[in-house]
């Protein structure tokens, strides 16, 4: 799994607290303030401020069961590479601890990519044909969303009840925001 940090809202934790200011009629405070404000908005549950600020990521390597979690944040914004378009004869799979030594799995994704390529050999469409790809086949996307959107997500996702994958692609999310903006995902 990889997760990079596109881009996002430069400044971002002093730029929501200039946004949450106008709320409390505190316009034009000095940044150290504005950092200030927006940690204590967080804390206090005032999450519309994290509206003002966004960040975009690319995510590599996770398995389209993941992905299929992942979508269903509705607050935040995806592109998702394309079996339909993309040839997956090389396409790689995410294989879980407890499958790791499982020769029924193994055969499985064996015969998944065998058939894959057979069919796209007989000239049957890549839209068709990866209907016998395996859950366990990984993507990309690129993701965007507001840090309220972000920090939503990393609170649904980052729990012992999540699913492995979901959960450590939520960590490394939340990693890539800390670097950003630690104030507000920060322990």
């Amino acid at each position: 799994m990889k997760v990079e940090l596109l881009q996002s809202t430069p400044n971002a934790e002093v730029f929501i607290g200039k946004m949450a200011g106008i709320c409390y009629g505190k316009e034009g405070s000095d940044d150290a303030t504005c950092i200030k404000r927006a940690a204590h908005c967080v804390s206090k549950g005032h999450l519309s401020t994290l509206r003002f600020a966004h960040a975009t990521m690319h995510i590599s390597g996770i398995s389209r069961v993941c992905s299929h979690q992942l979508v269903r944040s509705k607050h935040l914004d995806f592109l998702q590479r394309s079996q339909r378009y993309c040839n997956e004869s090389d396409a790689q799979f995410i294989t879980p601890e407890s499958l790791a030594d499982n020769r029924e799995y193994s055969n499985a994704i064996e015969y998944a990519v065998y058939a894959y390529n057979e069919l796209v050999a007989a000239g049957v469409k890549k839209e068709d044909a990866r209907m016998v790809l395996p859950a366990s086949t990984t993507t990309e996307l690129v993701v965007t969303g507001n840090f309220q959107a972000w920090l939503d997500f990393i609170n649904l996702r980052n729990t012992k009840e999540a699913q492995w994958e979901i959960r450590a692609l939520a960590q490394e999310i939340k990693s890539r925001l800390e670097d950003v903006a630690p104030n507000i995902f920060g322990e």
